[in-house]
Order: structure tokens, then sequence, then C-alpha cells
């Protein structure tokens, strides 16, 4: 295990500004040396408030796929735009719904990322994880308890997560992925931004309830809530946490005064 300075403009997609020091989990054993430490993947969904906070992240040595008979292997620390290349260059199609997602396979798989109206546990087979209280350990699907933007391997490194794949040409499943990533940029955004603020509330749309409260475009400072989608804020190249916290404290007095829905956030908070 490495430990290193990493920028967080680096560490996060939305390119908070600092700096924090952060642990790097080269091999399986490294795991078994975890105390307390919050394991991340590609830094979307994400923001670090605690610069003192106890932070580790997979090495490449993570970042992985591979096939084994009918099933697709991806290492926990493999980018969702790696995966996709993988895809394309194996004919294979299973996960194009997550293209345009900046993070990991982990990260995606605790979080049950998804998109047009699929899931990542509609695709997973078995995930192999680390816990501190049992160790490492391979959870097959039914032993799996996924819901909207959450799992049960809260506390847990991903380290490794089998996927069903079908064959498919390779014009198939690029025309799949390039019409995915138009549907992302047409709507809401890639760069500079976290991914959705807060969870949908039962049988509403979080980004409706924050148009109607009068928020799209409310600035402050660093960041701004979104012109084009009202539940995505948008920084820029420094970043500044406190500047984050102060539009989501405003959006959810304005949500909840307005319709008295509570909203709860999807990003993490550290």
């Amino acid at each position: 295990m490495i430990v290193q300075k990493a920028d967080l403009r680096k560490l996060t997609t939305i390119h908070l500004s600092g700096s924090i020091d952060i642990s790097i989990m080269e091999n399986i054993s490294d795991f078994y040396r975890l105390k307390d430490l919050y394991i991340i993947g590609g830094g979307s969904n994400l923001l670090i408030k605690n610069k003192q906070a106890n932070i580790c992240k997979l090495s490449n040595n993570f970042a992985y796929a591979k096939m084994e008979g009918n099933t697709l292997i991806c290492g926990g620390a493999l980018r969702i735009s790696k995966l996709m290349h993988f895809l394309i260059s194996n004919s294979i199609s299973s996960l194009e719904f997550l293209s345009g997602v900046p993070a990991t396979i982990g990260g995606a798989v605790m979080m049950n990322a998804g998109a047009f109206g699929y899931a990542i546990y509609n695709k997973i087979l078995y995930v192999k994880i680390f816990s501190q209280s049992q160790g490492i350990l391979t959870l097959e699907r039914n032993q799996l308890n996924f819901d909207y933007r959450k799992s049960n391997l809260d506390g847990c490194a991903v380290i490794e997560a089998g996927f069903e794949y079908s064959v498919d040409s390779i014009e198939n499943i690029k025309n799949t992925i390039r019409n995915n990533i138009r549907k992302r940029l047409r709507n809401t955004h890639i760069k500079n931004t976290f991914g959705s603020v807060f969870k949908n509330p039962k049988n509403s749309y979080a980004g409706k309830l924050l148009e109607l409260s009068g928020l799209k475009g409310v600035r402050k400072n660093s960041v701004s809530i979104s012109r084009k989608h009202a539940n995505y804020i948008v920084g820029s190249d420094q970043t500044d946490i406190d500047d984050i916290l102060f539009l989501i404290d405003i959006a959810k007095n304005r949500v909840l005064k307005n319709y008295g829905v509570e909203l709860e956030e999807e990003v993490k908070i550290i």
C-alpha cells in the first residue's frame, strides 16, 4: 500500500480544490491492512469535505477486463470509458447504458448505477468484495441486495465483478454507445460535475421539482446549478466544496418549502 498526496482536482470529477493524502491499494494483501478507510472509485458521485478523512483507492492493478466462458469479468478500478473500448474491441454487448458515466466498475456496482431504463444489477452475476469483518468474499446475484442507487455493499471494497454479455457487431455496439453519449450531452452533463445531486423522490423527479422552484442557473462563486438540468451542479477548474454545499442547502430548503418534499442527496459526502 502506497500513501501519497493527491490533487482533489484530479481525484474528483467536479475538480474540487485542495489536496489530500490517499492510500493506494496495490494488491489483495493490502486490503487486510485497512482500518476505517473510505474507499473511492473514479471520483464521480463524490464530494470530499473532510480533508483529514482516511481515503483509499484501488491501483491500476485492479483495472482489468477479460472474458471467461459466458462471463465478462471487470476489476473494480476499471473505468467505464475503458470498458466501452473493451466491448467494442471484442464485439460484446453488456453495459453500454453506462457509456459516458465518469466512474469505475467498483463505484458503479456500489451505487447500482443505471440509465435509460437499465441498472447494473440487470447484468451482474457476482461481485468479489473485501469486508473488514469477513475478509474476501464472492457474492452471487441472489446474495446481493440492490435498490435505487444503493446496494448492500456499503463499507466494502468491490475488487471484481462478473456480468452477463452477448455477442454483437462492432458497428451496433459503437452506435449504441454513441447514441447514449449524445443523449447524456443533450440532457445532462458529463464534465465538471459529480452527476445527479439528489435521488428522485417517490413518484416524482428531483430535477423537475428543482426547475419548478426556479433554481436553474443559480450560482455561488465557483459553481452553479445547471441551466440544462436542474439536478446537476456544474463546477470549474477550482471548485470550492463550500460553494457546492451552499447550493445543496438552498435547493433542499426551496423544494421543501414549495412542495413539502425532502430531497435526499445521491452524491456521497465524506
